[in-house]
């Protein structure tokens, strides 16, 4: 199944998928498979690999194609189209997806924000965002796993 999804991606972006990506997929950091997105679950529900950085072939197709389904309207007036050659990796939460320039010889994530319809580099490199990853949602769970601990000795 994965084979078929990578060639529809494939065809998605008018390139193929970059390496140290597929890397990534093939080996996923169990740390972040397990990593919870929030500590009360109360606003953001799930895993990381649910999200921010998807695991599963037909979620990263499936928000490769939202993001392809239509225009946008740019604060200025504007209509945005999806470029091409951004593959779609993950989201936020709250409408920004997490991305790849297919194009690029570096293996930068990028960042779209839909309210201004602006991308920024957000990590050098896939490895720095998965150390992001680790250090904004494993930290707190420790801060989760210590307060409880605390809290079972007072």
């Amino acid at each position: 199944m994965s084979a078929e999804i990578i060639l529809q991606l494939e065809q998605m972006v008018g390139s193929s998928l970059p390496p140290a990506y597929l890397d990534l997929l093939s080996s996923y950091p169990e740390s972040l498979r397990n990593a919870r997105r929030a500590i009360d679950d109360s606003d953001a529900e799930g895993c990381v690999h649910e999200v921010e950085l998807l695991d599963d072939w037909a979620g990263i197709l499936f928000l490769n194609q939202e993001s392809r389904s239509d225009s946008i309207l740019e604060p200025e007036g504007h209509i945005f189209f999806w470029p091409e050659q951004l593959l779609v990796i993950g989201e936020t939460g709250g409408g920004d997806y997490y991305c790849l320039d297919t194009e690029s010889p570096d293996d930068e994530v990028i960042q779209f924000d839909h309210q201004a319809t602006e991308f920024d580099v957000i990590a050098d490199s896939l490895k720095e965002f998965v150390t992001i990853l680790e250090e904004t949602f494993l930290e707190e769970d420790l801060e989760t796993d210590a307060a409880k601990n605390r809290a079972e000795t007072d």
